[in-house]
C-alpha cells in the first residue's frame, strides 16, 4: 500500500479512537504527527490537491470513528455529517498547508490559528456541530483539564497541536538530537497536568446547599416515548412518582428530562394545557418544590423545544433550546431557503422543526439562578459558560440520549457534561430520560448517578457555588481572536498569490 495512505489511516484511526473509546484518549498527542509528515512530503507536489485528498481519508475514517453511533437513529443524517465534516476539515487543512507554503513559514502558525479559528465558527454557524473539538478528547479525564476554566476546550485543542508539532519536530530531526526539544515537550504536557492537580485540591466556597430528586423514566424514544396515545399514561405514571418523592422528601428542587410533557403548551395561555394544569396541580400540593423539566412549547406559530420552570405557582419560565440539532431540528439556512423550513430529518418516527428565539439566560429561585441546558446544547462550552451569572446557583441539563442506544454516544454526551461543569465551576445536574443522569461536581467528578437504561430516581444535595470563571467572564477569547486572524490571513495569501500569477503572466 502507497506509504502517504498508510499515514493518512494512522492520523485517522489516532484522531478517531479517544472519541470512540474514550480510555484511549492519551492518542490524540500523537494523531497529527503522520499528517504532518505527509503534509511535509506532498507541499511541493505539482498536484497541489493531493494533501486535500489524503486528509479526506483521515478524516472521513475520524468522523466515522467518532459518531458511527448516529446511524443507530437516522442512516441519513450520518452519511450527510460524515461527508459534509470531512470535506469541510480536509479543505481547512489544505488551507493551513497552502498558508505556509505562500508564506514560506513554519507550518504551526498558520495550523494554530486557522484550525482553532474554525473549530470556533463550527460552533455557531447553521451547521454547527463541534463534536469534534480537538479538545473535547479530554471529556473523560477531568483531572487533567481543570485549567479549561480559563481557556474552555479551545485551550485544550491549542494544547494538543503544540505537543503534535514538538513530537513531530522531534522525530523528524532525529538525527540531530536536541535536548532543548525534548525539555519543551515535557513541559508542554507538565505544565497543565500540575496546574490541575493544584486546581483539583482547591475547595470552591459553598453558599449553602438545595435538596433535589429527579426521575429518570426510561421511555424507549422509539417504540414509547413519542407514541401520541402513551402521553396520558406516561406523564401521569411521571406525576405519580413525583407525587410519591415530594411526600416524602419534600426535596427543594424537582427535575424531569427532556420533553416530559410531549403536547405543545401555548406560553401566552399555559392553563389550556392539561398537563401543564396537572403539573401546576403538583406544584400547589408541594409549594417549596421548585419543579424543572422539559416540554414544547409554542408562541403564535413558532414551536420551541423548552425547559419550563415552575418556581411558584403564578408566573411559569420557559428557556427555549437555542443550539438546535442540524437536520433533525432546524433544517440548516432555513432563513434563505424558506422552502426548506420544514424539512427536518425524522428520527425514530419522531419530527420537529423548532425555532431557537430565546430571551432569557437562566431560570430564577430565592436569589438562586439555575443555568438551563437543553440536550445538544451540552457541547457549546462558550454559550453555556457565558449565561453563568455572578450570583450562586448550578446548571442543569436535560437530555433524552435513548436515540443512540447502547453505543459510544451516549456516554460521549454524558462526559460533555463534565466539562461543562469545570468551565463554568458550577455543579452540574443531569436529567436524562433514559440515558446517565447525575449529579456532577465543579471539578467535574461524578458525585452521583444512574444506571444506562433503567428507569431510576436520583436524589441529593447540590453545593450553590458563586464563582465566576475567567472562561464564563470571557467566553470562547481564543476561537473569537484565532477566527479573526485566520480571516486575514487568509485573505492576504489569497490577495498575494492572485499577485503573484498576475506577475508571472
Amino acid at each position: 500500500m502507497n506509504k502517504n495512505i498508510l499515514l493518512a489511516i494512522s492520523s485517522g484511526l489516532l484522531l478517531g479512537l479517544p472519541f470512540c473509546i474514550p480510555s484511549l484518549f492519551f492518542l490524540i498527542f500523537f494523531a497529527w504527527i503522520p499528517l504532518l509528515w505527509l503534509e511535509e512530503k506532498t507541499i511541493n507536489h505539482h498536484n497541489p490537491y493531493l494533501l486535500f485528498n489524503y486528509t479526506f481519508l483521515s478524516f472521513l475514517i475520524w468522523n466515522t470513528l467518532a459518531y458511527w453511533w448516529v446511524g443507530e437513529a437516522q442512516i441519513v443524517g450520518l452519511l450527510f455529517i460524515l461527508l459534509i465534516n470531512s470535506l469541510l476539515l480536509a479543505l481547512i487543512f489544505w488551507l493551513v498547508s497552502r498558508t505556509r507554503k505562500s508564506l514560506r513559514i513554519s507550518i504551526l502558525f498558520p495550523f494554530l490559528i486557522i484550525w482553532l479559528g474554525f473549530e470556533y465558527f463550527a460552533t455557531w454557524w447553521d451547521l454547527a456541530w463541534p463534536w469534534l473539538n480537538l479538545g473535547n478528547a479530554f471529556a473523560s479525564s477531568p483531572k487533567w483539564i481543570q485549567w479549561y476554566d480559563i481557556t474552555g476546550t479551545r485551550g485544550g485543542s491549542l494544547w494538543i497541536i503544540l505537543i503534535n508539532y514538538s513530537l513531530f519536530k522531534i522525530y523528524r530531526e532525529s538525527t540531530g538530537f536536541q535536548y532543548s526539544r525534548i525539555v519543551i515537550s515535557i513541559l508542554l504536557i507538565a505544565l497543565p497536568l500540575l496546574w490541575s492537580s493544584i486546581r483539583m485540591n482547591n475547595n470552591e466556597e459553598s453558599f449553602g446547599s438545595k435538596s433535589f430528586a429527579l426521575i429518570q423514566p426510561n421511555l424507549n424514544p422509539y417504540t414509547e416515548k413519542f407514541v401520541a396515545e402513551n402521553e396520558e399514561r406516561f406523564f401521569a405514571d411521571f406525576l405519580k412518582t413525583a407525587d410519591s418523592i415530594c411526600s416524602a422528601q419534600h426535596p427543594d428542587f424537582l427535575f424531569g428530562p427532556e420533553t416530559t410533557i410531549l403536547q405543545s403548551i401555548d406560553e401566552s395561555n399555559p392553563n389550556q394545557s392539561i398537563y401543564y394544569a396537572q403539573l401546576l396541580d403538583l406544584k400547589k400540593k408541594y409549594p417549596n418544590t421548585s419543579i424543572l423539566l422539559g416540554v414544547h412549547s409554542n408562541i403564535g406559530s413558532k414551536s420551541f423545544n423548552s425547559a419550563l420552570f415552575l418556581t411558584d405557582t403564578t408566573i411559569p419560565q420557559f428557556y427555549h433550546k437555542t443550539k438546535l440539532v442540524p437536520l433533525f431540528e432546524r433544517v440548516p439556512f432555513d432563513k434563505y431557503l424558506r422552502f426548506l423550513k420544514d424539512c427536518s430529518i425524522e428520527i425514530g418516527g419522531y419530527k420537529g422543526t423548532y425555532s431557537n428565539e430565546n430571551d432569557i439566560d437562566y431560570f430564577s429561585s430565592d436569589s438562586l439562578a439555575i443555568i438551563p441546558v437543553v440536550c445538544f446544547e451540552s457541547i457549546f462550552g462558550d454559550y453555556c459558560a457565558q449565561r453563568v451569572p455572578t450570583i450562586a446557583g448550578f446548571q442543569c441539563m436535560i437530555t433524552n440520549d435513548g436515540w443512540w442506544k447502547s453505543t459510544p454516544g451516549y456516554q460521549h454526551h454524558f462526559n460533555f457534561s463534565r466539562i461543562r461543569a469545570i468551565e463554568s465551576r458550577r455543579e452540574y445536574i443531569r436529567v436524562a430520560n433514559n440515558g446517565i443522569s447525575a449529579h456532577i461536581s465543579a471539578k467535574g467528578t461524578i458525585i452521583a448517578k444512574t444506571s444506562w437504561w433503567k428507569r431510576s430516581v436520583l436524589t441529593g444535595k447540590v453545593n450553590l457555588l458563586k464563582e465566576h470563571t475567567f472562561y464564563s467572564q470571557h467566553g470562547d477569547y481564543i476561537g473569537r481572536v484565532c477566527l479573526f486572524i485566520a480571516s486575514l490571513l487568509l485573505i492576504f495569501v489569497k490577495i498575494r498569490v492572485t499577485t503573484q500569477s498576475k506577475t508571472k503572466r
